[in-house]
């Protein structure tokens, strides 16, 4: 049977420049003839809206110095549940995507990313931190050296290591080929106690869905429990050839000739450690915050913060760093992690998880992350770690 597509239509529209003089562009793709899409001319007002509050941040930012634009884009998507063997209802995905920029200046000072029912509401809910993490982008500087020593991570960045190191390791083609010999095999204790991982479907997660592209139920799958490796994530291939259960993990992209292993919605459960208290506990190391991209490569991880802030006797300094990723192997890091906080973050990403050309919405959730031991490298330094390669590399930004 040929494959369905996951995604069948989208309508999309861009808005940029001052919030005094807008500048929009439409971009239609699919049959829209067949599916239900959010109309253009609530699309357009919708996404106008985004970019007003958007452009208001930015001006703010202008006045501390310096020009700065905003960009907003909207996208309304049919996502279609239909399977090889199953046809399934789909569903509107709205997606909005918002980014302020130095003109010329090649990285974005800020760039959030949601999808849900409600772009204008999450993204007043989010102003207040945003103007935040704003503050401390433009005040960052490049990290001069390597730093090893100890890291705290929030939410949304606690979430992509985990993404990055157990998730696509405990996916089943990656499992059979490097994960179970590269210290990751089932059964293996690999973390604190405390840290406990689970994918499949869960309320809140965009990418939660009831059957996998192949018609399977997406079951509840722990991939570590007590710090314990307890799951593999399989499509039906994966799980016929080792012989491991069936999870509803068999994922394709739009147009891709085969489904594979996947993840799709990653939860971590809060610890309860007090997420301040993982900062008063640090001497000197960094607290990072966002994230910009990632990667995995066999035993090799890679996270790359949207920022840091120094943590001097357990006190953030508000003194900010950028341009570095948290790297190492994978093992190395996870047997780091010294506290899981009690705090929650929920991460829907627009920008995809990608593996063999093939990119997919993936959503996450978790809380804060604090560790013994991590390497910061400044971008361009030599890699300790070959490029990425089995997963990752197409997340970015951040939506908590």
């Amino acid at each position: 049977m040929n494959p369905r597509p996951e995604a069948t239509a989208c309508r999309a529209v861009t808005v940029r420049g001052p919030e005094s003089q807008p500048r929009t562009a439409e971009r239609a793709e699919g049959d829209h003839g067949e599916v239900p899409l959010a109309t253009a001319s609530w699309l357009l007002a919708t996404a106008l809206d985004v970019h007003r509050m958007a452009a208001r941040l930015a001006a703010g930012q202008c006045a501390a110095g310096g020009s700065v634009e905003a960009v907003a884009k909207l996208v309304s998507r049919w996502i279609s549940l239909s399977g090889d063997a199953v046809p399934l209802a789909g569903h509107i995905r709205l997606e909005a995507l918002v980014e302020i920029r130095k003109p010329g200046v090649r990285r974005p000072l800020l760039l959030w990313q949601w999808s849900g029912p409600d772009p204008v509401e999450a993204l007043a809910a989010s102003l207040v931190r945003l103007e935040r993490e704003l503050h401390a982008v433009d005040r960052a500087v490049p990290l001069p050296e390597m730093f090893a020593g100890p890291v705290v991570l929030a939410p949304e960045t606690a979430v992509h290591f985990v993404h990055e190191t157990l998730g696509h390791t405990l996916e089943a083609d990656n499992y059979r080929t490097y994960g179970a010999g590269c210290g990751l095999a089932l059964g293996t204790k690999v973390s604190v106690p405390h840290l406990d991982v689970v994918d499949g479907p869960r309320a809140g997660l965009e990418s939660s869905r009831p059957q996998d592209d192949e018609g399977h139920p997406c079951l509840s799958t722990p991939l570590v429990e007590a710090g314990v490796v307890g799951g593999v994530l399989t499509d039906a291939a994966e799980a016929r050839r080792q012989r491991l259960p069936r999870t509803g993990n068999g994922r394709r992209a739009l147009g891709a000739a085969r489904a594979l292993p996947r993840m799709s919605a990653l939860h971590v459960a809060r610890g309860t450690t007090p997420a301040a208290e993982l900062i008063r506990s640090v001497c000197r190391g960094l607290y990072c915050r966002g994230a910009w991209g990632g990667g995995s490569v066999e035993e090799f991880f890679a996270v790359r913060p949207a920022y840091a802030e120094w943590i001097e006797d357990g006190e953030r300094t508000g003194a900010y760093v950028y341009g570095f990723d948290l790297k190492g192997r994978k093992t190395s890091g996870l047997r780091a992690l010294r506290e899981v906080g009690d705090d929650m973050g929920v991460f829907n990403p627009v920008t995809g998880c990608g593996k063999d050309d093939q990119e997919l919405p993936v959503s996450m959730c978790g809380p804060s992350f604090g560790f013994d031991r991590l390497h910061a490298v400044p971008i361009g330094r030599p890699r300790a770690a070959p490029q990425p390669a089995d997963g990752g590399g197409a997340l970015g930004g951040t939506a908590l």
